[in-house]
């Protein structure tokens, strides 16, 4: 089921990310609705790190198809599911046609009182709603724009969900796993809640089977935080447990993102940017990890 597509002024969009470190290929696909009075259609927003450029294509909502158990969604030829993506939809003349297979799919742990990252607020309305589908999980495949093709063999897939009415007043996100076995997220916001403004985090690592897991609405700190205008670095902690992240985008391009459920602001996203990630407990470090892969988003005012 959309959960938007009733209401009035609402979005609803997932994030689909492949990695292709064999060819360099990396691209993003988002795919959406918005139901805003003045402008309800359906949409694919499609990012690929050969030209560091993005496409809006618009379609009418009427192209919109889903299917819930098993989920998939279509939106004019192009369809996505947990098992795979279908793209076929021209580039400023040019066709890109996709065909994915998705396995390995990696989620995050949840409860009753965890249904997502979101953890208990999730059971409330809120205006950007964010699910975790997939952290990691093996890519193959073959991606054709224009008369170029790639083979997938072992690319690395990454998938969320958005839905609200509109993006948080302020907030960083950044996500990453091109390691062999290791994946993470992490999003810092600022957020209405009980008409004022608060700031909250999550933050989700997987590590060789384990899960790090650090949230502000469950009792995490985030001790530091600094952010400039293209980058930011991030210290979380709980138990003894801290992690630091130093974000920096590269190539950074503009991406719609909703307002009132209208696709009319833009955010700041970098595809392939770098990251350094330390985790240590008890102030021995013991996971490192760094890589100049990773997805970034900046759209908060300079300040520590």
């Amino acid at each position: 089921m959309m959960v938007g597509l009733d209401k009035e002024a609402a979005f609803e969009g997932w994030f689909s990310k492949i990695d292709d470190p064999e060819s360099g290929l990396m691209i993003s696909v988002i795919w959406g609705y918005s139901t805003h009075k003045d402008s309800k259609h359906a949409f694919i927003q499609f990012q690929n790190s050969l030209n560091h450029n993005t496409t809006y294509i618009y379609y009418p909502i009427d192209d919109l198809k889903w299917k819930t158990d098993p989920f998939v969604l279509q939106i004019g030829k192009n369809e996505l599911s947990q098992t795979g993506m279908i793209l076929d939809f021209e580039l400023e003349g040019i066709q890109v046609r996709g065909d994915f297979h998705f396995s390995n799919l990696s989620p995050i742990n949840h409860s009753f009182l965890k249904p997502n990252i979101m953890g208990w607020l999730a059971y409330f309305p809120n205006e950007c709603n964010h699910s975790i589908i997939s952290m990691d999980h093996k890519v193959t495949g073959n991606l054709q724009i224009g008369n170029q093709i790639w083979e997938m063999q072992d690319a690395k897939g990454y998938i969320e969900k958005d839905w609200g009415t509109g993006f948080p007043k302020e907030y960083v996100w950044l996500q990453a796993n091109d390691w062999e076995k290791s994946s993470v997220v992490f999003s810092y916001a600022t957020v209405p809640i009980l008409g004022k403004y608060a700031k909250g985090f999550f933050l989700v690592l997987h590590h060789d089977g384990k899960e790090y897991r650090f949230t502000s609405i469950e009792g995490s700190k985030l001790a530091d935080f600094h952010v400039s205008n293209d980058s930011f670095i991030a210290t979380v902690e709980k138990k003894g447990i801290q992690i630091t992240l130093r974000a920096k985008q590269t190539n950074p391009i503009l991406l719609a993102s909703p307002v009132q459920g209208e696709m009319k602001s833009h955010i700041k996203e970098s595809l392939n940017g770098s990251l350094e990630l330390e985790l240590k407990i008890k102030g021995e470090a013991i996971i490192r990890l760094s890589t100049h892969r990773a997805s970034i988003d900046v759209h908060f005012s300079e300040k520590s």
